[in-house]
């Protein structure tokens, strides 16, 4: 059968992504008070090759634009080199309303959406997607909620099989100059989200700083980088790649320029902290296809992951560096932005030209064809240098 989206324990990026979760994979909460460090990252290497989608969870909201609208299920920031997954963190009862986002001033502007989710009655998923950052939930049965994430998983068995619930969330809309003149970050969350081990290998901080060279700020940077990957940086999206295994992963990775959303992802966020960014990767949907009675359908090709970004004033922030794949956000396009890109059901695995890292963008061709890997053929340049 189809490999369903379930909480699982996250591989070495080793050439297969989740297999079927073990006895006690899942999200074990109690009285303890904690949710157990496991990884929710959903079977995304099934998911995507499915011959025919499946809807997995259908929208109903009036944002103002459904075409951004990522569901985010959690988010893995511990790193160890190897692997993304979440910390183990306190668990609480379910505020009403949700607290503030950390970070978030009041001079953000925001609208407050609404949106009512019905999960499909074979997805049973512990977590519960969700639109990022919450600011309220109504559902029923057992559910807990972990601050530090704002995400909310089920207790003693609870899941999301069936269910139909309501989320309000903030719609933020941050300008480039907020995120370029945000201050310092606290020391704490800092030296928490800017950790990197020993073992990861040297060419990734010095691909991050080539890739960067000359920006003036780390918004800057994390443009850079999202642009690099996402457009000008000759990475292809392909779900049948074969990746490294162990602490070389990401290496391979950036020298092979071939991937899916979890490699894309796992790789900005880990060359983020090499520069001093705070950086954790999200697990969740990327926006569904719209339908004719107004909902959107969102299936198991839209499983996705993406990395968050800390900017303090304005919180953590999504990028979108995978090529193809969901919206490039407005604050971080200096071209007119561009409308939902489809997610292809066959993506392409033709070879392309690497340029190197201080390439200039072509100014002939938009950002959305870039993504969309519809551009003329830029001419071969060098690659970056990869150890061995």
């Amino acid at each position: 059968g189809v490999a369903l989206v379930v909480p699982l324990a996250l591989p070495a990026m080793d050439g297969g992504l989740l297999g079927p979760a073990g006895p006690g994979a899942g999200a074990r909460v109690g009285g303890g008070g904690t949710i157990s460090a496991v990884n929710p990252l959903v079977s995304l290497r099934d998911s995507l090759n499915v011959d025919q989608d499946r809807t997995v969870l259908n929208l109903r909201t009036n944002s103002a634009d459904a075409s951004d609208l990522y569901l985010r299920i959690v988010s893995l920031d511990d790193f160890d080199g190897t692997t993304w997954k979440p910390s183990q963190r306190h668990i609480v009862g379910v505020p009403d309303p949700l607290p503030t986002p950390a970070g978030l001033s009041g001079d953000v502007r925001r609208a407050e959406v609404t949106t009512t989710i019905s999960a499909a009655n074979w997805y049973a998923q512990d977590w519960l997607p969700m639109p990022y950052p919450p600011s309220g939930v109504r559902i029923e049965g057992n559910w807990r909620y972990e601050p530090v994430g704002m995400t909310l998983v089920g207790d003693h068995g609870q899941n999301t099989r069936g269910l139909t619930y309501q989320v309000r969330s903030l719609d933020l809309r941050p300008t480039a100059e907020q995120l370029a003149d945000a201050p310092n970050p606290p020391a704490a969350l800092k030296r928490e989200y800017t950790e990197v081990p020993k073992s990861l290998p040297e060419i990734v901080g010095i691909t991050a700083r080539a890739v960067t060279d000359g920006a003036a700020n780390h918004y800057e940077q994390a443009v850079k980088l999202q642009d690099w990957f996402a457009l000008d940086g000759g990475f292809r999206y392909d779900t049948q790649v074969e990746v490294g295994t162990g602490s070389q992963a990401i290496a391979k990775f950036l020298a092979d320029k071939r991937g899916f959303c979890v490699h894309f992802s796992f790789a900005m966020a880990a060359m983020a902290r090499t520069l001093g960014i705070p950086a954790r990767v999200a697990v969740g949907f990327a926006p569904g296809a719209p339908q004719g009675d107004g909902t959107v359908a969102v299936g198991l090709k839209d499983a996705h992951a993406w990395p968050e970004l800390y900017f303090e004033g304005v919180g953590w922030t999504r990028f979108e560096p995978t090529p193809t794949r969901g919206t490039l956000p407005e604050y971080t396009q200096s071209d007119t932005p561009s409308t939902s890109l489809p997610n292809p059901a066959v993506p392409s695995t033709s070879a392309s030209a690497a340029p190197s890292a201080s390439a200039p963008a072509s100014t002939d061709c938009p950002a959305a064809q870039r993504r969309l890997q519809e551009c003329p053929s830029a001419s071969a340049q060098a690659a970056l240098p990869v150890d061995g």
